[in-house]
């Protein structure tokens, strides 16, 4: 059975080109993506104004934060940056207040949609109530807490982190010696909102009381968790090994285009001369 070199050629082709990827494979591995996590936080304060027997208010702020997680590979005995990412979720405010003298007597609980960057740092005076008699006004103070945790052959510096500010913050999570490849190190970040109000309660012509209400702390509906993979180290002699199967391939791949354009000049010049041939006997004069 006779195999033509074409054939060959693709054969030794197609087994570098395999060998290549496997390499490749072992080489790049994947990274874990991203993720994105929504936080909730519910927060409520008891009276604000407790010395007044005649004002009651007190303040419920349910609100939601979103964290963006990034993934990654790591070596074992190496360390690897990772970032969480806090942004503005959504926010609703609302006062529940009593108002009880004797030519005004008024309660309710009136709600607004806040802007939801007004949740860390000091908001602006957001107007809750107005009715034109009673004005009912609240500065939100926030920032978010976190504490990280690695679960597995690894750590995570600093474990203790907070939010001031809409921002990026990154962590560094090291991989122990005794980490393998294939295993995770899960990160999970556990946050808290704190908070106080400072209200603002204006009768209007009348009186104006402001206080600031205790300050609350209150954990997220879940933690944020990203996975970061163990990846094990590509060796010098793999790396090498890479780029001659690499080299090899693009040898042959050239090699290859070489001859078929030999080949095509070849019969281009080997029907150029037929035609020249058939052109002078053609024009010759006949005897």
């Amino acid at each position: 059975m006779n195999v033509k070199s074409g054939d060959v050629q693709m054969s030794k082709k197609r087994i570098v080109f395999i060998c290549a990827m496997l390499l490749l494979s072992l080489a790049v591995p994947a990274g874990r993506a991203s993720s994105e996590t929504t936080v909730s936080y519910y927060v409520a304060t008891s009276d604000v104004f407790p010395a007044l027997t005649d004002i009651n208010a007190s303040v419920t702020l349910d609100c939601s934060a979103v964290f963006n997680s990034s993934g990654g590979t790591i070596l074992p005995n190496n360390s690897t940056k990772y970032s969480i990412t806090a942004k503005p979720g959504s926010g609703t405010l609302t006062v529940n207040y009593t108002v009880d003298r004797p030519l005004l007597k008024k309660s309710g609980s009136p709600s607004v949609p806040i802007n939801p960057t007004w949740l860390l740092g000091d908001s602006p005076p957001i107007t809750v109530y107005d009715d034109g008699i009673i004005k009912i006004t609240v500065i939100i103070h926030g920032h978010l807490n976190g504490q990280v945790t690695a679960i597995g052959n690894g750590s995570a510096t600093p474990s203790s982190i907070t939010w001031s500010t809409w921002e990026t913050i990154d962590v560094t999570v090291s991989a122990n010696a005794n980490a393998q490849n294939g295993q995770t190190i899960q990160i999970q970040t556990a946050t808290q909102y704190v908070a106080y109000f400072t209200v603002k309660v204006e009768l209007v012509g009348i009186d104006a009381f402001t206080r600031d209400s205790p300050t609350k702390e209150v954990s997220g509906s879940c933690p944020i968790q990203s996975d970061i993979l163990v990846i094990p180290e590509f060796s010098t002699w793999s790396m090498l090994l890479l780029t001659i199967l690499v080299l090899s391939m693009i040898l042959v791949l050239a090699r290859r285009k070489f001859r078929i354009i030999r080949k095509r000049e070849s019969l281009s010049k080997f029907a150029v001369g037929n035609a020249w041939e058939a052109l002078q006997t053609c024009f010759q004069p006949q005897s």
